[in-house]
């Protein structure tokens, strides 16, 4: 595989070695278990979508560019255009009771979908099922959510369902979802969304997470932590790899930021387009940059981002909370 630049320029030969040791490095730290390497396949043209507002705009370098900038957001973030009277998932934070109850139903949706009945079943005890199938639950549900020990863990309770219900698809959710899907599985990654049926227009992005991995992401089988809070409201869990175990899914919170993007995958090219910001890092800088990302100038952010596409945008402290604005 050939890595280079956003203008497809080959790498210098120092900016190779940068780029080779610096995933040397993070490879060992995802096989000490202190970061988790993820991958995503995604369409050329929906990234492109994404990030001009404008499509007469649209270069190919400056695609790449934008990626590094902005990064790859939830279809909240892009998509989901919603009147101002709705009353749920309105933002990143919002665990109200209506979007509790929403969730509720959703689940039970997707366990009366009759495509979905084999799945859930293999993956779901009685006690899920039948407790998601009875409406009169719906107010137990909404409390036990409510009586967890804080504002971030009724989140965490939150985010555990909305994992199931992001992998489940249309019968859960899709346009309002706030997660991103990736798979620590690359083979896989790659046959994300409809990318198989165009070579060409196939990218793998290549990210990674530091620990605690919760913080980042909600992923059962992965950490237990977003589990551990529901059995501690008394509410029924399900199988940790959820409804579609091969996929060895993770879903990111928010968005792929770019802080963590170690570059974009052109699969029938056979090149890698290496996020820029890895360029100008040095090796006793590889620590830091594992734990808090790559260092990025985003003070133009919010200036720039109103030419893509994205109608609104998240943040992180990387300690687990998070916020969103309005483009």
């Amino acid at each position: 595989m050939e890595y280079v630049n956003s203008d497809f320029t080959p790498l210098s030969a120092e900016e190779l070695r940068t780029c080779q040791s610096f995933r040397s490095f993070i490879c060992e730290k995802d096989k000490e278990g202190e970061v988790l390497l993820l991958y995503r396949g995604e369409e050329q043209r929906n990234v492109r979508a994404r990030l001009f507002g404008d499509q007469s705009d649209f270069e190919t370098s400056e695609m790449f560019n934008r990626a590094f900038y902005f990064g790859e957001k939830a279809r909240h973030f892009s998509v989901d255009q919603f009147e101002e009277n709705r009353e749920f998932l309105t933002g990143i934070n919002d665990c109200s009771d209506r979007t509790l109850e929403f969730i509720f139903d959703r689940v039970s949706n997707v366990i009366n979908t009759p495509t979905s009945r084999n799945r859930v079943f293999q993956s779901t005890s009685r006690r899920f099922r039948e407790y998601f199938d009875d409406r009169s639950n719906c107010l137990h549900f909404v409390e036990s959510v409510n009586n967890a020990y804080t504002e971030q863990t009724k989140l965490k309770a939150r985010d555990y369902y909305l994992y199931w219900l992001h992998v489940a698809g249309s019968p859960g959710i899709r346009v309002e979802t706030q997660l991103v899907s990736t798979s620590v599985d690359r083979k896989i990654a790659k046959g994300f969304s409809k990318v198989e049926r165009n070579p060409k227009d196939k990218f793998i992005f290549h990210y990674f997470i530091p620990k605690p991995f919760h913080a980042h992401a909600i992923a059962p089988w992965v950490s237990d932590h977003h589990q551990w809070v529901v059995s501690g409201c008394g509410l029924p869990t399900y199988k940790s790899l959820g409804l579609f175990p091969h996929q060895k899914e993770v879903a990111v919170k928010g968005a792929l930021f770019p802080h963590f993007i170690i570059g974009i995958e052109l699969v029938s090219e056979k090149k890698f387009v290496v996020n820029s910001h890895m360029l100008y890092i040095r090796e006793n800088d590889f620590e830091q940059v594992v734990r808090f990302g790559f260092p990025i100038d985003q003070r133009d952010f919010a200036e720039r981002i109103f030419n893509t596409g994205y109608i609104r945008w998240g943040q992180t402290d990387l300690a687990g909370n998070f916020a969103q604005s309005d483009v």
